[in-house]
């Protein structure tokens, strides 16, 4: 008791420390979580059969709704990549809708959703529009699918994407992904290509 009492200032000072560093940590903890629970993350996967009438779903899986700005498709085909925004809906006629989903893949997604982009036949079918040639879909090896939201009530880009390797013959063309899981796009660098390659669709 009587060293206790000789360096009580000395231990004040090492308890107040350790309770700052334990109060740290406790902070460090919920900041986290809180990222964690806030953070758009998208999830692409296909869905209903693995041919060219598969569906393409893009999913919210974070709490919050992100706005869908745009779709990219990129075909990989012999020595040659191809780029085109399949956003807009180029398999019908437009028409005037009170559903603007009629027209466009661009709106709000809420938490915790998932909205159809069309299947890969479609999407194909909008890529070879937006490029003006046309593309044999059996000359090609790749194509990657690329989704960009606005993000944290669009004060952030974010997006993610997924690769499918095309295999089989004509007429019976399949589409098959390595990643179970969508990649994201989070990046400072990836995040500004995005915005110039928005630019430019």
């Amino acid at each position: 008791m009587d060293w206790v009492q000789n360096n009580a200032a000395g231990l004040n000072v090492l308890l107040n420390v350790a309770m700052l560093l334990v109060w740290g940590a406790y902070l460090q903890l919920i900041w986290m979580s809180f990222q964690r629970a806030n953070r758009a993350v998208l999830h692409i996967s296909r869905a209903a059969e693995d041919g060219r009438d598969a569906r393409c779903i893009v999913s919210n899986m974070g709490s919050d709704a992100v706005y869908i700005l745009a779709m990219q498709v990129r075909l990989t085909c012999g020595n040659r990549q191809m780029a085109a925004s399949v956003t807009d809906k180029v398999e019908r006629t437009p028409v005037d809708s009170e559903d603007f989903r009629d027209q466009t893949l661009q709106g709000p997604l809420a938490g915790g959703e998932a909205v159809d982009v069309g299947s890969f036949r479609t999407i194909i079918q909008r890529a070879e529009h937006k490029l003006g040639a046309g593309v044999e879909l059996e000359d090609c090896s790749e194509v990657e699918v690329s989704v960009i939201v606005a993000a944290q009530q669009a004060h952030k880009l974010m997006g993610g994407y997924k690769r499918y390797r095309i295999e089989g013959e004509a007429g019976a063309l399949s589409f098959h992904s390595e990643d179970i899981l969508t990649r994201q796009i989070r990046s400072r660098r990836h995040r500004r290509e995005l915005e110039r390659e928005i630019g430019r669709a």
